[in-house]
């Protein structure tokens, strides 16, 4: 196997993170509740395409990134 397909996609917390963001922050940047991002890096819920689109952007990350896929 590649390296690169050893790699994964880094996670939507591991994003936020990186960019010094609290789920607040992030929140509030993308007009969204603080539980709402909590509940996307918990894997209970998914965002609706516009708040996906809205996220990578803010991220900036692409769809696929951000969907963590890798294929």
């Amino acid at each position: 196997m590649s390296e690169s397909q050893n790699q994964r996609e880094p996670t939507l917390k591991e994003l936020r993170e990186s960019l010094k963001l609290s789920q607040e922050d992030l929140g509030r940047r993308i007009n969204l509740s603080y539980r709402t991002i909590a509940e996307w890096e918990g894997g209970r819920k998914v965002p609706r395409f516009d708040n996906a689109i809205a996220l990578a952007r803010e991220l900036g990350v692409s769809l696929k990134v951000l969907a963590n896929r890798s294929d």
